[in-house]
């Protein structure tokens, strides 16, 4: 009893200190586009505050040396995935990046696909919304068997937990620190490995996952890895707000039992 309380009551203070309660609902609250969100607070650490994008209804950091973002970052609810919104494919730069994105010249006849970081097909709530998942910025150059097959499902099964859990919290990106190529005359990095982390902070609970750039046939459980891993890989800090303890014990394991897979 004494421990099921002491664990009710951080979770508590969790959301209390993170404004995940959410009272007008999770779509209202990211509709907002001139208010802060309240899961702001859950980005990675910022390295170059001049490099933050914040778009309606996903915040990424750029890297102009790599001509991608280090990290996207957003909320999926459940709500949204039911949205009906047709594809826009509407490809083309980010004038929101300081420094200029990427070019779509930079892609063309390059061998490499346009990767979504933030899925199309999670942005199906809103026109406007959708329509952005198509900026430069938001792209990464991915072989076609890899766009449209791992990492493919990995949204998918991200949008599973966003049906079931109702609200989750996305951090994905490309590990800039190990590269396969360069195209286009910006020199737009190849990743050699991807990453995405989902977040349930009905739970304080994470899964991390670590993929390389490939075509593959496993199961997305064979990339399970811990935060703590991918922090090691990137250089990046995520979740540098959340209390303490919570940070240590959700980013140096994970426990599937936690997860209706």
């Amino acid at each position: 009893m004494k421990e099921a309380l002491k664990t009710s009551l951080v979770f508590a203070a969790a959301l209390m200190f993170f404004g995940c309660q959410f009272p007008d609902g999770p779509t209202a609250m990211a509709q907002r586009q001139h208010e802060p969100k309240a899961w702001d607070k859950l980005l990675p650490a910022i390295q170059d505050s001049s490099a933050l994008v914040v778009h309606k209804a996903y915040t990424l950091e750029y890297s102009e040396k790599h001509e991608q973002a280090l990290w996207v970052a957003y909320l999926l609810t459940r709500d949204y995935v039911k949205g009906q919104e047709p594809r826009t494919n509407d490809f083309r730069p980010d004038e929101s990046v300081r420094t200029q994105s990427a070019q779509l010249e930079d892609y063309r006849h390059s061998g490499y696909s346009r990767g979504h970081l933030c899925p199309a097909g999670d942005m199906k709530w809103d026109r406007e919304a959708m329509s952005e998942t198509f900026f430069l910025s938001n792209m990464s150059p991915q072989i076609a068997n890899f766009n449209d097959g791992i990492w493919q499902k990995m949204e998918g099964k991200a949008r599973h937990f966003a049906n079931v859990y109702d609200s989750i919290y996305i951090i994905t990106g490309p590990v800039l620190t190990e590269l396969i190529d360069t195209i286009g005359e910006n020199c737009v990095s190849v990743p050699a490995y991807y990453y995405k982390i989902i977040y349930n902070p009905a739970n304080n609970q994470a899964l991390a996952f670590l993929v390389p750039h490939k075509a593959s046939n496993e199961s997305i459980k064979r990339y399970l890895t811990t935060i703590d891993e991918i922090e090691k890989m990137t250089g990046l800090d995520f979740f540098p707000q959340l209390p303490d303890d919570i940070e240590e014990r959700m980013e140096s394991r994970y426990d599937l039992s936690q997860w209706k897979w």
